[in-house]
């Protein structure tokens, strides 16, 4: 029961996504890696990610905070991606989009990270690459689930930075 209470406390927790729509406003870390190199897995792990910069996408006009920091591919309600490209540029978020075809353990191991996090959502995608895994400056494009490099490129972020915005235009 604890557990159980401790999972929803933190899925609410990660749905608070700018500092103007009373997200976090602690935390700071470190400026992202300029490497555009592939990086070395977690020792053990088979799986290899590139680190590359990105454009930051333009505001989008219309969009929602999504409901939830998950979507599997049956949610009816997965955000657009106006809504994603607005948690990139106004919320400072870790946007994920995986690929259906993924084992159902790296589905599991990539849902438990989304709700631990500060300001992630983890989408359905197209099937390759596995996981893209984005904020407004970097992008982590992996074969497969890797959540201490998922980890890494989240705590890149500078968290209560975004700018402040009121509700869905």
């Amino acid at each position: 029961m604890r557990q159980t209470l401790t999972r929803v406390a933190l899925a609410v927790a990660s749905l608070a996504f700018c500092a103007g729509c009373g997200g976090d406003t602690s935390a700071a870390s470190a400026a992202p890696s300029s490497d555009a190199a592939a990086s070395p897995a977690a020792p053990g792990s088979p799986v290899t990610c590139d680190l590359r910069p990105r454009t930051p996408p333009g505001e989008a006009a219309s969009w929602t905070h999504p409901a939830q920091s998950f979507y599997s591919p049956s949610d009816p309600d997965i955000p657009t991606g106006a809504s994603l490209d607005h948690l990139l540029v106004k919320d400072d978020a870790v946007v994920v989009e995986y690929s259906t075809r993924l084992p159902a353990a790296s589905v599991d191991a990539l849902r438990e990270w989304t709700y631990l996090q500060t300001a992630a959502v983890a989408v359905p995608g197209k099937d390759a690459p596995a996981l893209r895994a984005m904020i407004a400056s970097t992008e982590l494009v992996c074969d497969g689930v890797d959540t201490m490099q998922l980890s890494e490129l989240a705590r890149s972020r500078t968290l209560g930075q975004s700018a402040g915005h009121g509700d869905a235009g």
